[in-house]
């Protein structure tokens, strides 16, 4: 069940700009100008916006705590790379060489092989041609500083 929730969300498009985002806005609340409790707020900040960015990417996130959506996300994140190796099978490139997607069956479930047919996610919005194209092969990740790397799709989490 859940992996079938995961194939269609995998295939639905997701805006992530951050811009987007509705930040809850405090009221009557006097604001410390000390500098270590400014640093400190504008580091829960921070890491509020990312997981609210977070929530929107993973399949039901933004209906969970966010315990249970950042376990969700890495079961997520995991299936997103079984699905990553599938495609990239020796025996996928060659049945890839005909008209149109081809289909085959992982884990009794049909797996569609959209290579060259999917696009990266440009999360900063159509300002130049290039803009999409600037962060090579790190993709949305890398630009919401989630510790991918370009270099291999390695991440510097350890999961591999």
């Amino acid at each position: 069940m859940k992996e079938m929730m995961y194939r269609i969300a995998a295939m639905q498009p997701v805006d992530i700009d951050p811009a987007t985002v509705k930040k809850p806005r405090r009221r009557n609340v006097r604001i410390s100008e000390d500098p270590q409790s400014v640093a400190a707020r504008h580091r829960r900040e921070r890491i509020s916006e990312r997981v609210r960015v977070l929530q929107r990417l993973v399949p039901g996130g933004t209906k969970m705590d966010t315990a249970s959506m950042l376990d969700e996300a890495i079961r997520y994140i995991k299936f997103l790379k079984r699905q990553v190796q599938e495609l990239q099978h020796p025996a996928h490139a060659a049945a890839g060489a005909g008209a149109g997607p081809s289909v085959s069956a992982v884990g009794g479930l049909p797996l569609i092989d959209w290579a060259g047919l999917v696009r990266p996610v440009d999360i900063h919005g159509p300002t130049s041609p290039s803009s999409s194209s600037s962060m090579g092969g790190a993709g949305a990740h890398a630009a919401l500083g989630f510790g991918f790397s370009s270099a291999g799709g390695q991440s510097s989490h350890g999961m591999h």
